[in-house]
Order: C-alpha cells, then sequence, then structure tokens
C-alpha cells in the first residue's frame, strides 16, 4: 500500500522560479538556504544562551527580550523558526517516502542516534568536568558515577529528555543544568508523527483543514499567552511531556505546512517582503504583537530569503550540516566555558568560545554520527530525491 501524500496536481507541478515569481517553489530546484538559515538559528540560540548562562537570567540583558519588552528572547525565535521549517521540509519528507515505515526510518535516524550520544557524552564526560573547581582535578567523579541511575537515563533516551543529573555544575549561574535545550526535540519528534496522524485523518485531502489546524493551535496560544489560560497547568505528563506547550509549536509547524502546500500560490514579492518586515519591526517594539506576527509575517521573511537567487548560501552544507549537532551541545560547552574561564569572561568572549568548542563537537557529531545512521535511510523514492541537506532537521 501506497501511503504517499497526495496533494493537487496544481501543487506538484514543476515550475521556474524565475518566470513564476512564487516564494518558495520546491519542485523547481533541490537548492535552497535552508541549511544556512538553520545554522544561523543554531547559533543564534548560542548567543541568547551566553546572556542566560552569564547573568543567570535573561529578563534584564538579552538583547531582544529587552527590545520586545520581555516578548520574547533571540533564542525562543530561532526555536520558532526552527519548527517553521521543520513544517515544511517534514512534510515535503512524507510527500517523497514510499510508505509510512519508511517515513518513520528516516525521522528516527535523523534525530535518536546524535540525541543519545548527546545525552551519554552529557552524563558521563560533560557532567563529571561540571564537578571540578575552577581547574581543580576531578575530585568527586566516583562519588558523581556512584549516583548515576542507568534505567532513568534509559528512560529519557526513548522520550527525548534532557538528562537529569546531579553532584555537577553547582557553581555557576544556572545550577545542575546539564543540556536545558534539549527539552525541544520532544515536541518536535512529536510534530513529525503528527504528519501521519493528519494524512490517516484525510486533512490532507483540503488544504482548508491544514489552515484550520494552524487557526486552531494559533487562537490556543494566544489565549494562554494574553490571557494565561493553560488547560493542564504546565503539568508534566510521561512520554509527552508538558501539553501546554504543543499550541506554541503546533502554530509553527503548521504554518510551515501551510507554506509548502501553497507553495506554488503564494508569490514572491518585495512588497510582501517589505510589509512583513515593517510588521515585524512595529510588533517588537510598539506594541505585544510578536506572538501574533512572527508565525506568518516572520515566515514570509524567513522563505523570502530561504528561496533567495541573490542571498545565495546554497552550498553551505556540503561539508557537513552541523545545526542539529550545534544545538545539542552548545549548552552544556558554554556551562563548560563558565566554569573554567568565568574570571577572564565577558559576553563577547564566552560567545566566541563557545563557538568554537561547540563546532568542534557538531562536526564530530556529524561525521561519525549523525552522517553514518543517515545511511540507514530508505534509499527507494516514488518521487523526484530531494536533497539531504533539505531532509536535515536542526
Amino acid at each position: 500500500m501506497n501511503y504517499q501524500l497526495v496533494l493537487p496536481t496544481t501543487l506538484t507541478k514543476e515550475i521556474s522560479v524565475s518566470k513564476n515569481g512564487l516564494l518558495c517553489p520546491v519542485e523547481a530546484t533541490r537548492v535552497n538556504n535552508l541549511d544556512f538559515i538553520r545554522f544561523m538559528l543554531a547559533v543564534s540560540v548560542i548567543f541568547c544562551h551566553c546572556y542566560v548562562l552569564y547573568y543567570g537570567t535573561e529578563e534584564t540583558v538579552e538583547p531582544l527580550w529587552v527590545l520586545s519588552n520581555r516578548q520574547i528572547s533571540i533564542g525562543s525565535f530561532a526555536v520558532n523558526f526552527f519548527f517553521v521549517i521543520s513544517g515544511f521540509l517534514i512534510l515535503q519528507s512524507w510527500n517523497h517516502s514510499a510508505r509510512f515505515i519508511d517515513f518513520l526510518r528516516k525521522r528516527v535516524v535523523r534525530i535518536f542516534p546524535a540525541f543519545i550520544v548527546a545525552s551519554i557524552v552529557c552524563v558521563f564526560f560533560f557532567a563529571p568536568l561540571g564537578t571540578a573547581d575552577s581547574f581543580m582535578p576531578l575530585g568527586y567523579w566516583k562519588l558523581y558515577l556512584q549516583n548515576i541511575k542507568l534505567n532513568e537515563l534509559f528512560v529519557g533516551f526513548v522520550q527525548l529528555a534532557e538528562p537529569t543529573v546531579s553532584w555537577t555544575l553547582n557553581s555557576v549561574p544556572i545550577h545542575g543544568s546539564i543540556n536545558a535545550p534539549m527539552w525541544t526535540i520532544r515536541y518536535e519528534f512529536f510534530c513529525y508523527l503528527l504528519v501521519p496522524v493528519l494524512f490517516y485523518l484525510g486533512v490532507f485531502k483540503k488544504k482548508a483543514f491544514v489552515v484550520a489546524l494552524f487557526v486552531v493551535a494559533f487562537i490556543l496560544q494566544a489565549v494562554q499567552h494574553y490571557y494565561k489560560v493553560y488547560f493542564f497547568d504546565w503539568k508534566e505528563f510521561p512520554i509527552i511531556g508538558k501539553p501546554d506547550f504543543f499550541p506554541r509549536f503546533v502554530t509553527y509547524f503548521s504554518v510551515g505546512m501551510c507554506f509548502y502546500m501553497f507553495r506554488n500560490v503564494i508569490p514572491r514579492s518585495r512588497l510582501l517582503l517589505l510589509i512583513s518586515t515593517v510588521m515585524l519591526v512595529l510588533a517588537t517594539v510598539a506594541f505585544d504583537g510578536l506572538l501574533l506576527i512572527q508565525p506568518i509575517f516572520g515566515s514570509y521573511v524567513l522563505f523570502y530569503f530561504a528561496y533567495s537567487n541573490t542571498f545565495s548560501f546554497r552550498d553551505f552544507a556540503k561539508n557537513g550540516d552541523y545545526s542539529y549537532g550545534v544545538y545539542l551541545y552548545a549548552w552544556p560547552v558554554q556551562q563548560l566555558v563558565i566554569l573554567f574561564f568565568e574570571k577572564h569572561l565577558d559576553i563577547t568572549l564566552m560567545f566566541i568560545l563557545s563557538m568554537i568548542f561547540t563546532l568542534a563537537c557538531a562536526y564530530l557529531s556529524w561525521h561519525y554520527v549523525e552522517k553514518p545512521f543517515l545511511s540507514f535511510k530508505s534509499k527507494k523514492k516514488t518521487m523526484k530525491s530531494v536533497s539531504e541537506g533539505e531532509l536535515a532537521i536542526a
């Protein structure tokens, strides 16, 4: 049985960017700037976390948090765009998968191996280093290892949960947190699984249904933000985590799916780019509306540059797609940079050192974990093949 996503023929015929003036015509070209954009989003998260980890808070110093009058930080802004890109590319991946098991295998091998290895490295290498006092020997190594609960670590691997460890990083501003950003990976993977669920429910038979999904999630997110209504009171459940996060992430993931489904309809317009940019700026500095503006207007700006002919970084990931590795390793690296170099640091130097060490980890992750496991992806394609750089996620 073929589980391929069936879209209207007007959405699947080949088109030309230059002739038709469309925003992001996927079938016209396999090259785009999404690899570069995802990498820069990951770097933006590092930049944001420099303020969070150095000062122990983002509320008084993080640039976008201050500029937007406490609406959003650079890191959250970047994570939202990660989900937009994922919605676009994961729906594309489903459309190019022969069957559900093929789609699931591609998603599992892209997410789990690097996540598990990064978790192991955090628990057995970074966290023990975090028990050191300045440059003193690791006097607590044995005690630390005795407190590791392997069964809890395994459950965390399966659930894509941040590893929780004790006896580490007690002398830095953010105590004991070995890899906080990992928490978003679980929700992104659930968004991936949303695609086949929606397909089997018949949602993709009409484009209006996908728009309706976005509208519902968008409204729920707005209700949460403006009226502080949380249906689960931020309670955490096994496997699924905290359901109150889903309105936000489904909003951005579904808008990415909408841009994919309407990719041969949405025009590429400098006027729309200008309007979208102005709306983003106004929502940031003039009124509390960035939550309402980023999903649509921000996504238009994102895809405008992703498929730009003049803004061209199309071979950026030719030698390696490091964005996922950067995201996985940045936080623990930054924690250790503070631990060992705190007396010599300012924000600029912290960012530079964090980038150097994080890129080294991302290089090893890509070449020795991510890339080898990607060879397990199905090589059979029922439609035109897409590039690995397009399918890789952050």
